[in-house]
């Protein structure tokens, strides 16, 4: 019966498996990530200073991400570095939805949808309150002097 217990280089197997799993998930969510945010892998290169290969590399799960270049990723592609990671217990903003269908948008209808927006939060709040009054446009252009008018 002896010989029937797996050697310490088997038993090794199991972790590698799950480390191999492990980096295709993460790759997984970096290419969801930069795809999400329209880059292509020529950009992420240049902006973290590596070959393309290198980044088609970690997408695939093929080349392990360190942890300065998982930081910088995070910033680039405005996600938590937990989520990037795997972690599905890190919640992602309310405004995911809200910048992906305007992403695509120009500068101007993006102006347009943010008055909008705070168009609607100062439609839902007593007259008065400063809640939105810190991301209110400088321009003029503001939502809360439209409302109370």
């Amino acid at each position: 019966m002896a010989d029937e217990r797996p050697s310490p280089a088997k038993q090794d197997t199991p972790s590698e498996v799950g480390d191999t799993e492990e980096q295709a998930k993460i790759g997984a969510r970096l290419k969801e990530a930069r795809e999400y945010v329209g880059l292509l892998q020529e950009d992420v290169a240049a902006a973290l200073s590596i070959p393309r290969a290198s980044v088609s590399a970690l997408e695939s799960g093929k080349r392990r991400v360190s942890g300065l270049e998982v930081r910088r990723l995070a910033r680039i592609y405005h996600k938590p570095v937990g989520w990037l990671l795997g972690d599905d217990s890190v919640e992602l903003g309310d405004t995911e939805p809200l910048f992906r269908a305007t992403e695509a948008l120009s500068a101007r209808d993006r102006d347009q949808v943010l008055r909008f927006a705070e168009f609607l939060a100062a439609a839902g709040r007593p007259a008065g309150s400063a809640r939105t009054a810190g991301r209110s446009r400088s321009d003029g252009n503001n939502a809360e002097d439209e409302s109370e008018g």
